[in-house]
């Protein structure tokens, strides 16, 4: 009965260990894949910063100098359209894993409680008693 117990017990921690290293992997490629749209973010903004500052520095009109600002915001708002469609698509494809990672370890565990249950209402059935034979009359 005791090596049952350890044995359901280390089953149970190295269940619950390689659900949370998964956990912990889903975690690091996600920071990783966010980190870099931010890297592309920050460079796309400076790259339209310079892109902006040399255009606006040959402009004399003020109309020429709205229009050419009009154009670079809408040409931003497209770049961060793109990106925030970015970083929706990473963080649910995230959620997606972690979803699933835990219906996983809960159907495990579910089974493992239940095969665990199984085992143990076996082992400690009681043997059926033998009745005495009825002496003849």
């Amino acid at each position: 009965m005791k090596n049952q117990i350890i044995e359901e017990l280390t089953n149970v921690t190295s269940t619950s260990y390689e659900t949370m290293k998964s956990l912990g992997d889903i975690n690091s490629s996600t920071l990783r894949k966010i980190a870099d749209l931010q890297f592309d973010f920050i460079n796309t903004i400076m790259e339209s910063s310079v892109k902006q500052t040399k255009s606006l520095s040959s402009k004399t009109k003020t109309t020429d100098i709205f229009e050419n600002s009009a154009e670079f915001v809408n040409d931003y708002n497209e770049k961060m359209t793109g990106f925030t469609k970015q970083s929706v698509e990473i963080l649910t494809e995230s959620r997606d894993e972690v979803t699933n990672l835990f219906e996983k370890a809960v159907t495990s565990m579910t089974a493992s409680v239940k095969q665990s249950d199984k085992t143990t209402k076996a082992s400690t059935a009681k043997p059926a008693t033998k009745k005495p034979a009825k002496k003849a009359a």
